[in-house]
């Protein structure tokens, strides 16, 4: 807990300095266009804790969409209005990284993005290929208990309606590139 908590203060303390192309966060739509949801640091950082705690968080895993992969991506936690997303770049794609490095990436977004205004959230690259990307949006409940994603047509199931509990996600999901586009538009 205490070395997450130091993570915690390097990342809010290293936000600052990072470049612009490690780190993009997310900006507001024209307000004729469709918006993006705000999230809340709070939410966000919870979820990053639930990160640093799976097993084996500083064992170095294959990640890669590939079937013989250690950790098969995309994949995704939702926290509250905290979505973290993480997917490789292409199909191809695969690095070996430890959530504790996806843990640290994901502070140094919610730092730099979630913490300071619009609260949009961001994305950034992690691992020693950067062929995956960390990304942070913010989601709002729906009836049915659903999760709705900006710009994203297909809503996502939950399978908790506690505010800020971590819970993962089901059902499909798109590819980074594709949330970014569809974020864009």
């Amino acid at each position: 807990m205490i070395s997450f908590l130091l993570i915690s203060f390097l990342a809010l303390n290293w936000a600052g300095a990072v470049s612009e192309t490690s780190v993009g966060c997310w900006q507001q739509n024209p307000p004729h266009e469709r918006q993006h949801f705000t999230t809340i640091y709070k939410h966000c950082y919870e979820g990053i804790k639930d990160l640093a705690k799976l097993d084996k968080a500083y064992a170095p895993i294959l990640f890669s969409r590939k079937p013989n992969a250690g950790y098969k991506v995309p994949e995704r936690w939702i926290t509250g209005t905290c979505y973290i997303h993480i997917d490789m770049h292409s199909d191809d794609d695969e690095d070996y990284i430890s959530f504790h490095e996806i843990a640290i990436e994901a502070g140094v977004i919610n730092a730099a993005c979630v913490a300071r205004p619009p609260h949009l959230g961001g994305t950034g690259p992690v691992g020693p290929k950067k062929v995956m990307n960390v990304t942070i949006l913010g989601v709002r409940p729906m009836k049915g208990n659903v999760l709705a994603l900006p710009g994203i047509s297909d809503n996502l199931p939950r399978s908790s309606s506690r505010g800020t509990e971590s819970v993962r996600a089901t059902g499909p999901s798109l590819p980074l590139q594709e949330n970014i586009e569809l974020l864009a538009d």
